[in-house]
């Protein structure tokens, strides 16, 4: 007989309620959203109703494999365990600690056990060589926040149930939910602000879907989102005047912050941004004078080439209109237990010493931008990286022209732990087969600081783990056993392997699990217990985040307060003056180049979710251009196009549209499975838009080592088939025309 569970969905920060329908053999039969859950009210997109299909999907790993001459082979746990230690052994002996390394996905910091254990396994092994994704699409926030809150997780949220004014940069909730914000159903939350007499706003070179269902749309030039905020600050603090009382009293360096706008008035941003002075004039006086506004930005922004100076001046904005910390504006909940002081016990979030060997980058929330990781392989050093652990990601296909595939090739030992076969892992030793969210115990401890409506949710696995499966914690339990590390290290998850491994052998086969350490959390906290969350599996609404209860009490700085005015913001300041001369010369310029910009599409995700064919994605996305740039290059609706910078070429089909602003151009990206597991994504075809985005540690923000993936210039051209004796001209041309009109199945 079937049986129903409650549980959540852990594919974006919206953590939506879930009901899971079970056969007797364990089978999901059915996925759909949780009308009771005191969150999500019912709501789920698309992408988490494809659970059941991840969970059965065909092309997932199943069993450990091992690469030989004869291509994959099936090997057991004991067998790679053993190998992969034993190498790993090798490597430290000969080369020292630091020449392994890991390197940890997206999906890792949705998931407990993952997120504590994978980290926790390279500190034991001595190596500060932690890369992570977030060095891809948002450590500009992490790095910002670090210098003005101490600590990088310190990311107000908006109180979208009282706010009165949003403006919106760089983001698409319809499509996405919202980054770096527990959300779910955005949209709805939008249409309430506009319903209670508010108003909000969407600054995006694209009118994309959210903007088509609610609020205004401003259309900015791709990359000048930063000077449209500079010049809200010039309007707002240098034309008018702030509480200089109230903000010394919780923040320092008020008068440099301010400076940094001057050069910046409405006229002369209007040229660099496309919007006119009255606009941005009008959008500035509007949001100072709102009764409860928050600025908001997401990746659109944060992946543009100053995301972390946008991010400053946003921040600063919120704070000098009164705004933060404050009901109507943005607030810091302290989560289900005192989230600040336990990673500041643990000397994590902030500042660290630990440099990488080629450039001397920096480590933002602990770990290094990926960026500079094929450097970090091919450095002519003793202990350049030789073993590396991939987790949950796939850099080869998700990091701009890196050159890793190549970098892979040069290493000892490549271990990838994942769900599929994916581009990275075509170069991998050994694939080791991890479990989806159905089959493991979650808490989402790393979104309890980014909660509008405070929750606190348990879920136990819906089902047992198919095949041979395992749980990320037990893998790198397992690993750390097997790679021999010491039980002696800075946190106590350093000897929880070798203690289990003890309980093991004792009648009744104990073990520590992290629903133990979860369990430990929560009573420290005493706010709600694991045993409560186990009998309410819809979670439990936790205590309203009050009013100024962060600004002079939980800011992590040395002095308590807010800085206004960090040394190295302030020093990247040139760098954005000359290209906002750059700009001003190319508005008079003729046949530009167009800019290049990011998107998602509401039935796709990262690329680790192209592969699901419950969401039934009808075919490879399209590039979208303005009929004027279209009428130029003689471009219409269906032909293929020709996309290139100087660092390579893809091809796809284009959209000719007027929701994107003239002189952009918007790719997908994740797309182009030519080289992996992911028969269907493969089977889908499109291309991958970071073949033509230049990579590496010369192409990322200097302070943050944030990858610049949005507002590259590149050429784009009608391709033309009959140049190319492999293609076959009108047939080729109307064959994609046909598959460009095709309808989608929603």
């Amino acid at each position: 007989m079937a049986r129903t569970v409650a549980s959540f969905c852990r594919i974006c920060e919206a953590h939506c309620g879930l009901q899971i329908s079970v056969d007797d053999d364990d089978r999901v039969v059915r996925v759909r959203p949780d009308r009771a859950h005191p969150v999500s009210r019912g709501y789920a997109c698309i992408k988490g109703a494809a659970l059941g299909e991840l969970h059965h999907d065909p092309d997932r790993l199943d069993f450990p494999q091992k690469k030989s001459s004869k291509g994959w082979q099936r090997i057991s746990w004991q067998q790679a365990l053993a190998e992969i230690g034993a190498k790993v052994k090798h490597l430290r002996r000969q080369h020292g600690h630091r020449s392994i390394g890991l390197y940890t996905g997206n999906p890792t910091y949705f998931s407990f056990q993952n997120a504590l254990y994978s980290q926790a396994f390279l500190e034991a092994l001595g190596s500060p060589n932690l890369f992570a994704s977030h060095s891809i699409d948002v450590n500009n926030k992490l790095y910002v926040a670090t210098k003005m809150y101490g600590l990088s997780l310190v990311q107000p949220v908006p109180d979208f149930k009282r706010l009165r004014f949003f403006v919106c940069l760089g983001s698409n909730p319809v499509v996405s939910q919202m980054s770096v914000v527990q959300l779910p159903h955005a949209l709805a939350a939008l249409q309430d602000i506009e319903r209670r007499g508010g108003r909000v706003i969407f600054v995006d070179p694209r009118r994309n879907e959210t903007a088509q269902r609610v609020g205004e749309h401003l259309a900015i030039r791709p990359g000048t989102d930063v000077y449209l905020l500079l010049a809200m600050l010039h309007v707002i603090a240098v034309e008018g005047s702030v509480d200089r009382v109230a903000i010394d009293r919780v923040a320092s360096g008020l008068d440099a912050f301010v400076d940094a706008a001057r050069p910046f008035p409405p006229e002369r941003v209007a040229a660099l941004t496309g919007l006119s002075a009255d606009a941005i004039r009008e959008l500035a006086l509007a949001f100072a004078a709102a009764d409860g506004a928050a600025l908001y930005m997401s990746t659109g922004v944060n992946m543009g080439p100053f995301g972390s100076l946008a991010f400053w001046v946003l921040q600063g904005l919120n704070l000098l209109t009164g705004n933060l910390d404050r009901r109507g504006g943005l607030l810091v909940p302290p989560g289900p237990f005192d989230v600040l002081k336990l990673i500041r016990t643990l000397g994590l979030g902030g500042e660290d010493a630990h440099r990488t060997r080629v450039d001397g980058l920096r480590r933002v929330a602990g770990c290094f931008p990926v960026a500079a990781l094929a450097d970090e392989i091919r450095v002519d050093a003793p202990d350049r990286i030789r073993g590396l652990f991939v987790s949950a990601g796939n850099p080869v296909h998700s990091v701009p022209h890196s050159g890793l595939d190549q970098a892979f090739d040069e290493l000892d030992l490549l271990v990838v732990i994942d769900l599929y076969r994916n581009e990275t892992a075509e170069h991998a030793d050994y694939l080791l087969p991890a479990t989806d969210m159905l089959e493991r115990s979650d808490y989402p401890i790393s979104w309890a600081l980014l909660q509008p409506e405070p929750h606190a949710q348990f879920t136990p696995a819906v089902v047992p783990p198919l095949a041979e499966r395992r749980e990320e914690w037990r893998i790198f339990s397992d690993l750390a056993l097997a790679c021999g590390v010491s039980p002696l290290g800075k946190t106590v998850l350093n000897a929880l392997p070798h203690l289990n491994r003890l309980l093991r052998r004792l009648p009744g086969h104990l073990e520590i699990t992290p629903d133990h350490l979860l369990a430990m959390l929560l009573r420290w906290g005493r706010k709600v217990t694991l045993e409560q969350l186990r009998t309410q599996p819809r979670g439990v609404l936790l205590p309203t985040t009050e009013a100024n209860s962060f600004l002079g009490r939980r800011v992590n700085t040395e002095d308590g307060k807010v800085h206004l005015a960090p040394a190295e913001l302030l020093a990247d300041l040139p760098r954005l003056a000359s290209e906002a001369e750059r700009l001003a010369a190319e508005a008079t310029a003729s046949d530009k180049q167009l800019l290049l910009i990011g998107r998602r599409e509401r039935r796709s995700h990262n690329s680790w979710l192209h592969n699901n064919r419950f969401i039934r994605q009808p075919h490879a996305p399209r590039a979208w251009i303005h009929p004027e740039d279209a009428a130029h290059r003689d471009i219409v609706e269906g032909d293929e196009i020709m996309i290139s910078s100087e660092v390579g070429n893809i091809r796809l089909p284009a959209k000719v549209t007027s929701d994107i602003v003239c002189g952009a151009l918007s790719v997908p990206h994740g797309w182009g499975h030519r080289k992996s597991g992911l028969r269907r994504a493969a089977a889908l075809g499109g291309d991958n838009v970071n073949r033509v985005i230049p990579g590496g540690a010369q192409n990322i923000e200097p302070i943050s080592g944030q990858a610049i993936m949005q507002a590259h210039r590149v050429n784009v051209d009608l391709f033309e088939p009959e140049q190319h004796p492999t293609e076959t001209g009108a047939a080729y041309r109307e064959s994609l025309a046909r598959a460009v009109r095709a309808p989608s199945r929603e």
